[in-house]
């Protein structure tokens, strides 16, 4: 794999508004492509706004809906992948909080619905069926949802499932502000795999998003770091080839003791 540049989109989203969403992600494309970007991240739930509640079952968007076709497209023309949050819907039950990322054909090549909810989300939302790495031009890939990013097991999940790179798009809020950047650079130590972390600055309705988005290398190295209140967009370079470490006792999966662990951890 060669190594490319990943564009994390830290910003804002107007609550309800799809179509205005959409072009802003369209433009912010461009804007990356041209600065040599070929991975680019958008937040939790960015296509329609997190606190969303009283529409949601209007705004939920199916895997073929129209919203993503148009980011299908520019991703296609634009030869860039994209992972954008959106709540997809459901024929079976209430939508799921998901990201969705698109390779750079403009193919879907994996959908990640959010596993561990938080605040309630439950009463919103069905939780993501599975938890899975799949295959992309860009290399073996993972997703978390914001909360998701918060326990272990998940990241290590994609790991040992072949994930080099873990993405989470979130909406994290104060006054969690110390966690998720914290979390994530931990998570790509002990996993040996770059991860990308996207989240939201500014107000909607009664949150106050505190960015700190973030991009690291396998070895916790920060390779890019917002701050907790500016619109931003952070560019790091990755290069998947580069996730072994040569000194080999910090090639966590391989020296693990799964007949020591917990059970519940061997499941």
């Amino acid at each position: 794999m060669s190594p490319f540049t990943a564009c994390i989109v830290q910003t804002t989203s107007l609550p309800y508004d799809k179509q205005a969403n959409l072009t802003r992600a369209l433009t912010t494309m461009e804007t990356a492509a041209a600065r040599g970007a070929s991975l680019i991240l958008f937040p939790e739930m960015f296509l329609t706004g997190y606190l969303i509640r009283d529409r949601l079952e209007e705004l939920a968007e199916p895997l073929d809906g129209p919203t993503l076709q148009a980011l299908r497209d520019k991703a296609k023309a634009l030869n860039m992948g994209v992972l954008v949050g959106v709540p997809l819907k459901n024929p079976g039950g209430k939508p799921y909080n998901a990201v969705v990322m698109i390779d750079r054909d403009g193919t879907i090549a994996g959908t990640q619905g959010k596993t561990h909810f938080f605040g309630g989300e439950e009463k919103m939302f069905d939780p993501g069926p599975t938890l899975r790495a799949f295959d992309t031009s860009f290399g073996r890939m993972g997703i978390l949802v914001c909360y998701d990013g918060e326990f272990p097991e998940t990241a290590r999940t994609l790991a040992l499932d072949g994930a080099k790179i873990i993405c989470m798009c979130a909406a994290n809020m104060t006054p969690y502000e110390d966690y998720h950047f914290q979390y994530m650079r931990t998570r790509a130590m002990e996993n040996r795999a770059y991860t990308l972390y996207c989240n939201y600055v500014g107000n909607e309705k009664r949150f106050h998003y505190c960015g700190q988005s973030g991009a690291f290398h396998p070895t916790g190295k920060i390779l890019a770091e917002a701050d907790t209140e500016q619109e931003t967009l952070l560019f790091a370079e990755v290069d998947m080839a580069d996730t072994t470490a040569q000194d080999d006792f910090l090639n966590y999966l391989r020296h693990r003791h799964p007949d020591l662990y917990h059970p519940d951890l061997c499941r």
